[in-house]
């Protein structure tokens, strides 16, 4: 008998057997399909705490669609990471990221438009602020990813260094940033509980943010 989780156990057997040769094979299906699963499970958990049922029925549904779905098994990185950095490493591209980012509104490069007539110095691209629900939207998926592929070393300062570390932050609108930034900060200082209360009652009521 072993501990694992069904999806554990699928992505241990497909990581020893080798997952980088850009083949598609069976192990790594029931590993894909097992990792989004599982995250799109965590992400509803979160949207349904906070009232956002739809949101987190319909999460990251077009990662079923073929171009995301047969990408992803074909780069899957054994539950460790998400396929889409396999497959930038494969092909110096995401083709499965390039559909998916204009299809989801909780992801901040769906926000991103052009200016039709910048000024001298400035950059021709508009970061749009995100509505509210959405950026709720995005915290939830942020914490469900960290918890998805950091598995037992997840911790509630995770999510929050992610968002620090990485270099799409510059690519999202001002505002949303801080509003992502500071309810992040609060699961890192307060938890998960009092995180879900402040978003359900406070910030999805639209109260303003400091």
């Amino acid at each position: 008998m072993t501990d694992q989780k069904p999806c554990e156990a699928v992505a241990a057997e497909t990581t020893s057997w080798g997952y980088k040769d850009g083949q598609i094979t069976l192990r790594k299906v029931l590993g894909h399909l097992c990792t989004i699963t599982e995250h799109k499970k965590l992400v509803f958990q979160g949207c349904a705490r906070v009232g956002l049922y739809y949101q987190g029925i319909t999460h990251d549904l077009s990662k079923f669609s073929p171009v995301e779905f047969v990408n992803g098994c074909r780069y899957y990185q054994g539950g460790k990471r998400s396929p889409n950095n396999g497959e930038r490493e494969a092909k110096g591209y995401s083709e499965a990221w390039m559909h998916h980012k204009g299809r989801n509104r909780h992801h901040l490069e769906y926000w991103n438009d052009y200016r039709m007539r910048p000024a001298e110095g400035e950059s021709p691209l508009q970061l749009v602020k995100m509505p509210r629900r959405y950026v709720a939207e995005m915290l939830m998926d942020r914490i469900a990813a960290s918890k998805t592929y950091l598995k037992e070393k997840y911790n509630d300062h995770e999510p929050l260094q992610y968002f620090l570390n990485g270099k799409s932050r510059l690519l999202l609108n001002e505002e949303s940033s801080m509003e992502l930034e500071r309810m992040l900060r609060i699961l890192d200082r307060k938890g998960e509980e009092y995180l879900y209360r402040f978003v359900r009652e406070y910030y999805l009521k639209g109260y303003p943010m400091k």
